[in-house]
């Protein structure tokens, strides 16, 4: 095989805690772990060594700041850090706090370049010598590289075990072998965005805004993401004790609670959908990912949901880190007539001619529609929800998405056959000429999530790609903009119960839909 499918692949947003991870990607790792992945490549350091070479390390700024961070994400996995001298010490609490974003971690690093005389592949080898045991040493090497990658490159140019996009990253089914939520990393707590229907989390008594202090009586502010991942993995632990604070209500105080759950071997599928009953009877289908086959996922739950005599849809991205192009492009196809010019990538390698998506089947559903988007709705899923925005096809509702536009394509990587190189090789544009790289989409109707900051891909990283014809014009539908009914009193159904759902943006966009209006302008069911 020596192309894979164009994909705009997962991010490094959050921690997920469905199966062990490693804190270079977001992905769920099925039964084997990170570390077991990179063994069966047998990868060597030679690449590495090559890239941290002295002549190279030195040679220019952006190639130093890709040899620090390439040391970074390898020392922290041991609670070591590199000073400015050159040599590793223990990470302090001041640092772990600190280290949340790339650019945080690389903060002050830049005036250093004239000033360094150390050999970056004298402190790796020390590295080597010291902390690395022998079946990690192919995945240590791998995060090594990606760090480097990520500075000298772009953040989303990296490499992966092929064995993992083909069992893992490309499978419609997320497994979890171990508790089944989503949470991201904030100065000294995790929060938790997303609990999984059936899972292990769910069933203990997770809830999203739940916020992780503990884990087993260690400190999330003492952790790193590392660390917590390793926590989270231990095959002989079954059973996980977490601290958590939980806001009860707008006037409440929070309180603090213990919750013990037990680890499980379970599938999820990457898309699920439900019904809500109100004064209008709406569904909700929530994707997870785009994986393969997930279009046609999709295609089965709204024509259950048809069935079920729905009269609007809700369609819920939010925390969803992208996937395949081919399969964005089906989804938006569902909800668009047959012939309309969808979004097309463009290359950066402007000789070669940019690929247009066009909308080739007629539309399944045409009814009224909302989108959840948030901070984590990112590359496949900001396509889906900014090609329905940009037809005026759906309203958006929730916090602005992540701003992640650009597409990568993969191959066999010629140093290593077992695996795959993951390139950035351009950005997708909207039919309307703009691309959402590092602006994202801003909702038609904010409701955000809670008051925490929410870090994109221009907070995030040192090297995003930045588009030379940023969009600047308002985002906002105008035609949408007089709805002519009260949000409030469409949640009020005709026994006079309220109708409303517990989650705020699931409750907007059912308030919107029950309004009784269109939302888009093809018509109704």
């Amino acid at each position: 095989m020596n192309r894979l499918l164009k994909a705009l692949l997962i991010l490094n947003l959050e921690i997920v805690l469905l199966a062990p991870t490693c804190s270079s990607h977001k992905v769920d790792r099925g039964t084997k772990t990170n570390d077991q992945y990179w063994a069966e490549t047998g990868l060597d350091s030679h690449e590495l060594e090559t890239l941290l070479a002295d002549d190279s390390c030195l040679a220019q700024e952006q190639n130093f700041l890709a040899c620090v961070n390439a040391i970074n994400q390898v020392s922290e996995r041991y609670g070591v850090t590199l000073t400015e001298q050159g040599h590793l010490r223990q990470l302090n609490s001041e640092d772990v706090a600190n280290r949340i974003t790339e650019k945080q971690e690389l903060a002050g690093w830049s005036e250093k370049f004239q000033q360094t005389t150390f050999s970056f592949l004298k402190v790796w080898k020390e590295l080597d010598q010291k902390y690395i045991q022998p079946g990690q040493r192919s995945a240590v090497i791998a995060s090594g590289i990606n760090g480097f990658l990520s500075i000298y490159k772009d953040p989303h140019s990296y490499i992966m075990p092929l064995a993992m996009y083909e069992e893992v990253i490309a499978n419609s089914e997320s497994r979890s072998a171990n508790v089944g939520f989503i949470a991201r990393r904030m100065k000294n707590t995790l929060l938790v965005r997303k609990v999984f229907e059936g899972s292990p989390a769910e069933l203990a008594g997770f809830h999203k805004g739940d916020v992780i202090l503990s884990i087993n009586g260690q400190q999330i502010s003492d952790l790193l993401p590392t660390q917590i991942n390793d926590l989270l993995k231990m095959r002989d632990m079954n059973r996980i004790g977490f601290q958590i604070l939980r806001k009860q209500g707008p006037n409440a105080r929070n309180e603090k609670k213990y919750i013990e759950l037990l680890r499980s071997e379970k599938t999820y599928p990457s898309v699920v959908s439900r019904v809500i009953d109100g004064r209008r009877r709406l569904g909700l289908i929530v994707l997870h990912k785009f994986s393969k086959n997930v279009c046609n996922m999709t295609k089965k739950e709204i024509i259950q949901l048809k069935e079920e005599n729905v009269q609007g849809l809700i369609l819920d991205l939010r925390d969803n880190p992208g996937g395949q192009v081919e399969e964005a492009a089906c989804v938006a196809n569902l909800f668009l007539s047959k012939g309309t010019f969808l979004f097309e990538t463009r290359y950066l390698d402007s000789s070669k001619p940019a690929d247009r998506y066009v909308a080739d089947e007629n539309p399944m559903y045409r009814g009224s529609l909302a989108v959840l988007i948030n901070s984590g709705s990112a590359s496949a899923a900001e396509i889906v929800a900014g090609v329905l925005k940009d037809q005026n096809r759906a309203r958006l509702i929730g916090e602005r998405s992540f701003g992640k536009g650009s597409f990568q394509d993969g191959r066999v990587w010629g140093a290593n056959s077992k695996i795959a190189f993951f390139e950035t090789e351009g950005l997708y544009y909207f039919a309307s000429g703009w691309t959402p790289q590092l602006v994202g989409l801003t909702p038609d109707i904010q409701v955000d999530f809670n008051n925490a900051e929410n870090q994109r891909e221009e907070e995030l990283f040192i090297n995003p790609i930045s588009p030379i014809d940023n969009w600047s014009a308002p985002q906002n539908l105008a035609w949408l903009m007089d709805r002519g009914c009260d949000e409030e009193t469409s949640l009020i159904n005709a026994s006079g119960t309220w109708a409303g759902d517990q989650d705020p943006q699931v409750e907007k966009a059912q308030a919107l839909l029950s309004c009784g209006e269109k939302h888009d302008r093809h018509g109704s069911l």
